[in-house]
């Protein structure tokens, strides 16, 4: 039994002066992907509700959809698409910068990408998504001190709670940097599981702290997405990514 747990970034058309225009997947290239996974029997659904199958030995036509970062066009791009499909997903939220940019990469990637607002993040809610944690200000953070990742952890789950009214369970890790270490004060600071850019399909008894999970990134045709989602392919890449 295992479960696919994709990985997206922005849906949309990246701009000319993005320099890692991968973080993209066109509005209709997601579409068109929903859209096989329902043709292929399966479902798109919330981290939550992925695990809770994967547990009862019940995730054979599912596939957990997560967004990192938060960015708005999550909301106004991919929620009507999800909605459509009658799927849901989880957004991880970067705590310290609703209703900002994303500042923490802006420089680097060449281009500002607005986030989603407290309204956009409630408008994702009613639709039935889950929000999850990208910490407070996005840091690697195995390099910062342990008080920086105490705050980090537990001062972003606060936050998004009050602003949710709802427990969030899951925390994402900024760029994939974790450690045991981070694991363990993220399991100290109350969640439930934590999901990593290591390559691979969830199983059964996996580490909940180091979530494997497929990476969607670009516009690279229906075939390779199906492979990724539908056969055991993801799971040959066990390396982080």
């Amino acid at each position: 039994m295992r479960l696919p747990i994709l990985t997206y970034h922005n849906i949309g058309t990246p701009p000319a002066t993005a320099r890692l225009p991968k973080l993209y997947v066109s509005a209709r290239s997601f579409e068109r992907q929903c859209r096989l996974l329902r043709r292929l029997g399966m479902r798109g659904v919330s981290l939550s509700e992925g695990l809770a199958a994967l547990r009862a030995g019940q995730a054979r036509r599912l596939a957990v959809l997560t967004f990192d970062d938060g960015y708005l066009d999550n909301v106004t791009d991919a929620l009507p698409i999800l909605r459509e499909c009658g799927f849901t997903a989880t957004c991880f939220v970067v705590a310290g910068h609703i209703a900002d940019h994303n500042a923490w990469d802006a420089e680097q990637l060449n281009v500002r990408k607005p986030l989603m607002s407290a309204d956009d993040i409630a408008l994702w809610r009613a639709a039935g998504n889950e929000i999850g944690s990208h910490t407070m200000t996005h840091p690697r953070l195995t390099v910062i001190g342990d008080q920086a990742l105490a705050r980090e952890l537990t001062a972003s789950k606060a936050l998004l709670e009050r602003l949710t009214g709802a427990p969030v369970r899951h925390l994402c890790y900024p760029y994939g940097d974790e450690s045991a270490h981070v694991r363990e004060a993220a399991a100290a600071a109350g969640y439930e599981c934590a999901v990593s850019t290591r390559r691979g399909l969830a199983r059964p008894g996996d580490d909940v702290f180091a979530l494997p999970r497929v990476s969607i990134n670009g516009d690279k045709g229906l075939l390779r997405f199906a492979l990724k989602v539908a056969t055991p392919y993801a799971a040959l890449g066990s390396k982080a990514a």
